[in-house]
């Protein structure tokens, strides 16, 4: 054999090597599996915490129904009302009937309302034998369960939240406005402009309540809180919130238990304000990083990898920390509930953990597939599927 040839053999043989070895760098590099530090623990709180005991159904697995023939392509997913043992759904300018026990269809109707193909339905609500639409445009309207209109209010402004109805009451949160239309006849009682740079979170403002003082966040990021009763802006160090600004608001989050209000920056710093002393208990509070999180109740629980945190909301110690390998890595929090002293935690590949006294004790699927959304409607569970489906529990 020539010394050319085993010359040219050698440099092929490297040649393979090295195409083989980036070859595996590189399949490495997209497999590679992200490990999750273990949170950070400042302290653990010896109380729990707190749940309506009163609550005592717990989930069936089987009782389910999925609405037939219906793809929910709604992105705010506020266009189905479950009352009075009937299921309504808004879509394209139909009102559709699905049957309460078996999801069947029964029947759609056009209404009488006019909209643009373009405009999205924002808020979809039932009260005394009426349906309340809110539109992306800006519109309100109120129909009869015909369809036929009542009354019709116009903005000129964008809405992209979902409404709140006190007593006789509707809240609107407009892009820089908040403000209150009568529910009888849908004239304007008050209204509050906060003006500041125009940016909009894309999923709207927040709003809570308590004792008729409502606290909001607007879709531009300004915070305050309005008396119900007086329909004026209500003084407290709520106001004085020092949020980091931020062109992408979606993290905050607004929430009230007992007596005090929470906030969250930032998905990453807790503000909690004792409302009767008008006095912070929690101020810029940091939490550990998180894929997802959620308020409920006294407390903020957390998730990353599989690892799951509850902090208390009033003193920022720590309830519990779960680490259990059967919590899915990649899934994040969509929803929490409790049942007696059982809390349930959603997850959005379908999980349902159930928890009790500070122990993660059962792991059960809804078999739905992905889910997007979950809500919780008089003992009823709705959810939403990534795939469009919406299954009643």
């Amino acid at each position: 054999m020539s010394f050319s040839l085993i010359n040219k053999s050698f440099f092929l043989i490297i040649f393979f090597f090295s195409l083989c070895s980036c070859s595996t760098k590189t399949v490495y590099e997209k497999i590679k599996i992200k490990k999750y530090e273990t949170p950070i623990i400042d302290i653990f709180d010896e109380n729990k915490i707190k749940v309506n005991t009163t609550i005592g159904k717990q989930l069936n697995f089987e009782n389910k129904i999925t609405l037939k023939e219906f793809k929910n392509n709604n992105q705010y997913l506020n266009n189905i009302i479950v009352e009075n043992n009937q299921i309504f759904v808004y879509e394209n300018n139909k009102l559709i009937n699905f049957n309460y026990d078996t999801g069947d269809l029964i029947s759609h109707k056009e209404l009488k309302i006019t909209t643009t193909e373009e405009d999205i339905l924002v808020s979809f609500n039932y009260i005394d034998n009426s349906f309340l639409f809110a539109f992306k445009s800006g519109s309100i309207i109120r129909s009869n369960m015909n369809g036929e209109i009542i009354w019709h209010y116009e903005s000129n402004k964008i809405l992209n939240t979902q409404l709140t109805i006190f007593n006789e009451q509707i809240i609107a949160l407009y892009g820089d406005e908040i403000k209150s239309l009568l529910f009888k006849d849908g004239t304007e009682i008050w209204s509050e402009i906060y003006q500041d740079l125009p940016v909009y979170q894309a999923q709207g403002g927040q709003l809570a309540n308590f004792l008729k003082i409502i606290y909001f966040i607007l879709p531009n990021s300004k915070v305050g809180s309005i008396d119900l009763n007086l329909g004026t802006l209500h003084n407290s160090k709520f106001d004085e919130l020092p949020l980091i600004g931020s062109i992408n608001n979606t993290k905050d989050k607004i929430h009230i238990f007992d007596h005090y209000i929470t906030y969250l920056d930032e998905g990453k710093y807790l503000y909690t304000l004792d409302i009767f002393n008008d006095e912070f208990i929690l101020f810029k509070k940091n939490i550990n990083p998180a894929r997802s999180n959620i308020l409920f109740n006294n407390s903020i629980i957390l998730k990353e990898g599989n690892f799951l945190q509850a902090i208390n909301l009033n003193n920022g110690k720590t309830f519990w920390l779960i680490d259990d390998d059967k919590i899915s890595k990649s899934s994040s929090l969509v929803a929490v509930r409790n049942y007696n002293t059982d809390i349930e935690i959603f997850l959005n590949n379908g999980d349902v953990l159930t928890i009790n006294n500070k122990e993660l004790i059962e792991i059960n699927n809804l078999f739905v597939g992905k889910v997007k959304n979950i809500s919780f409607v008089k003992q009823k569970i709705i959810v939403h599927t990534k795939s469009g489906k919406v299954v009643i529990f």
